[in-house]
């Protein structure tokens, strides 16, 4: 059928298009209802089980009891400014953005001899009330965390940020699916072409819709190679984080049907923070910050490093022989870390899987029973399980899965180069990974920034969890229009003044 673009006066027309464009009689959630309002007739569509059909009931009622003769000329107006008292209603005459707004959960009013229709929305999304996240725990701290409604993730954001220049913005994405993608960011303080680059970025996805909501958008919005598993953004499920980044001067794209708010640009440095360290003393903070960093530091180096230093023994000094396997097993030791890695992740997915009731047990039989019982009958050495999963705890320690994920790959491929090239092989693998962190950028911001380009200040609030009131300029790598986080009043005030 021929795409309609404006509304027709004839109301049967209208409702015909509408029938045959939704499956009505074929598909059983698409609601039609014709009325009388005065002498004209009229007519609605929605979805059922996306609307509030008390509230609808409501404005109905007063709708419908208008005399005939307050209705014989402007009758679309007269319902909409005297009788449509709801407070979200609109005015369309795009039969082509209607139709996307019903799709979207809202209801569409027509009437006979008008070129344009009512739309209400008064949706009720099928919703989970805000919950602990499961991934962000903190031991103090709020207990909220984003969903999978849009409208409810916003509210949770505008809630700790009551600033008139907080914006959020929709773009339909998705020829079919017209995913809702909100991107938030304050207007006062983000850097603006960061956001037309965004904007720009999410209009030009082509595809016929994103059943994998972020992950999906990720994939088209990020700039570089596709093939550089290094997370070139964040996500969170809490509304506290999301607005620190905003307030630092980054963008949030927050996509309906998913709880992972993204945040945007990102480096090195964000994937190795976490919220715990704002909810303690400044001191014990830095001690978490910096202990987090060591066991992200020994993830990567320790097994292919031991492994280096084991196939080339004559290497290690006397102080160091007790690094050599006692009993080195069956299987070659390199193959053993390799094995060992495959069973790691093989735990790790199993666990995801399974229900949660068995996810303790598979824990307990993957980590003890295999590593126990796999040592005991001699295939493995008892050094292979330990390092492994001091690596594995290391790589947990990280709240970003996906840059956890990156570090499990980078040391895999470092095993491979220790395994066919010993210690040379593990240094070049070394400089590969540095060459691909300096060189990665996120919405052109460099993956290692504060450390390159070196900022002094910068590096300080990364490697340290500074108190909060000496934290008053924003990151001068975002562009930030407002360079720090002072009341501008009282700047004013200070420079009259030195005025004077």
């Amino acid at each position: 059928m021929e795409e309609q673009e404006r509304i027709n006066k004839d109301l049967d027309h209208n409702i015909n298009y509408l029938k045959d464009l939704l499956g009505v009689g074929e598909t059983f959630d698409i609601v039609f209802r014709e009325y009388k309002v005065g002498r004209k007739r009229a007519a609605s569509f929605s979805i059922n089980g996306m609307t509030n059909d008390v509230l609808l009931t409501n404005v109905f009622q007063d709708m419908l009891t208008l005399h005939p003769d307050e209705l014989s000329l402007n009758t679309l107006q007269k319902l909409f400014y005297t009788r449509a008292t709801h407070s979200q209603v609109k005015l369309m005459d795009n039969m082509k953005d209607a139709v996307t707004s019903l799709l979207s959960g809202e209801l569409l009013f027509l009437v006979d001899g008008e070129t344009e229709l009512i739309i209400f929305d008064a949706r009720a999304y099928p919703a989970r009330m805000p919950s602990e996240s499961t991934i962000e725990k903190v031991t103090r701290g709020s207990r909220d965390s984003f969903v999978e409604t849009l409208p409810f993730n916003t509210a949770l954001i505008r809630r700790r940020l009551r600033d008139p220049n907080l914006r959020f913005e929709i773009v339909k994405v998705g020829v079919r699916s017209r995913g809702d993608i909100a991107v938030c960011y304050i207007k006062d303080i983000t850097d603006p072409k960061l956001i037309d680059i965004v904007k720009q970025r999410l209009n030009n996805i082509n595809i016929d819709g994103i059943p994998m909501a972020e992950k999906a958008i990720e994939e088209y919005i990020v700039g570089g190679s596709k093939w550089n598993p290094l997370p070139k953004v964040r996500y969170t499920e809490r509304p506290d984080v999301a607005v620190v980044h905003l307030l630092e001067g980054h963008a949030c794209i927050i996509s309906d049907t998913s709880p992972n708010i993204m945040i945007l640009p990102t480096t090195f440095w964000h994937h190795v923070q976490h919220v715990e360290e704002f909810h303690q003393h400044v001191m014990i903070g830095s001690y978490l910050r910096l202990v987090r960093l060591f066991g992200i530091v020994l993830s990567l180096f320790l097994p292919p490093l031991w492994l280096a230093l084991v196939l080339q023994q004559h290497l290690l000094p006397e102080a160091l022989a007790f690094l050599g396997p006692r009993d080195p097993g069956i299987i070659p030791i390199g193959f053993q870390f390799l094995l060992a890695e495959v069973g790691v992740e093989l735990v790790r997915m199993a666990t995801v899987h399974v229900p949660t009731a068995q996810a303790t047990s598979l824990g307990f039989i993957g980590a003890f029973m295999l590593g126990d019982f796999a040592t005991k009958v001699g295939l493995f050495g008892n050094e292979i399980i330990f390092y492994t999963a001091v690596a594995a705890v290391g790589a947990f320690a990280t709240p970003s899965i996906e840059f956890a994920m990156a570090i499990r790959f980078f040391r895999a491929v470092l095993l491979l180069l220790v395994l066919f090239f010993k210690l040379p092989g593990l240094i070049i693998g070394l400089i590969g990974i540095f060459i691909v962190m300096a060189t990665t950028k996120s919405f052109g911001i460099p993956y290692l920034w504060p450390f390159l380009p070196f900022n002094l200040n910068g590096m300080k609030d990364v490697l340290l969890r500074l108190p909060l009131p000496s934290k008053v300029l924003r990151p001068a790598i975002l562009k930030p229009l407002d360079s720090d986080r002072l009341n501008n009043d009282n700047k004013e005030d200070e420079e009259k003044d030195k005025d004077k």
